[in-house]
């Protein structure tokens, strides 16, 4: 073999090296971003898995509250009494008494004119709280926004065959 030739051999391994080490290179870095890429999804399934099951615990424990409330809501309604209904002195101690046995931050009574009856009187802020008192056939919950800024969960149950003062009761609310 003559130099050119040999020259031209060397060349064309050299060259060839260099595209079998270029195509290896390559095919690494594409392996690797395919690999990440891949365990980047397979993360980001188990973590949405893992938030779905959380999200639904939480929604069941919820659902458990809410429920709660409302039995409570009953039981506190089945204690009332004709004499709780008589005058507006043992209203407001039977509402304060449900108030501490079942540790309400608050318990009222609303009747067919939009007035509230708790524990501490008579209200007429109706317009503040979300349900529809008027037409309401099933507990509600729904939030109310205080002075301060914080908002409150209010669940409220409809009332039947109650009356205070001649006026039918319509909604009991915590």
């Amino acid at each position: 073999m003559d130099g050119t030739r040999k020259n031209r051999v060397v060349l064309i391994a050299v060259i060839g090296g260099l595209i079998a080490a270029l195509i290896m290179v390559l095919g690494t870095v594409w392996l690797a971003r395919n690999t990440q890429r891949d365990a980047s999804q397979s993360v980001r399934t188990v973590s949405l898995m893992f938030l779905d099951e959380l999200a639904e615990r939480r929604k069941q424990v919820v659902e458990e509250f809410l429920n709660d409330n409302v039995q409570i809501i009953h039981v506190a309604i089945g204690l009332m009494t004709y004499q709780d209904l008589s005058n507006q002195n043992y209203l407001q101690e039977y509402e304060r008494k449900m108030k501490a046995l079942f540790d309400l931050e608050r318990f009222a009574l609303v009747d067919a004119d939009g007035l509230i009856y708790t524990s501490h009187g008579v209200e007429t802020n109706i317009g503040e709280y979300a349900f529809n008192y008027h037409a309401m056939t099933e507990p509600s919950v729904t939030l109310k926004k205080t002075d301060t800024g914080e908002r409150k969960v209010v669940i409220a149950v409809p009332v039947e065959h109650i009356a205070y003062k001649g006026k039918p009761i319509v909604v009991c609310f915590m």
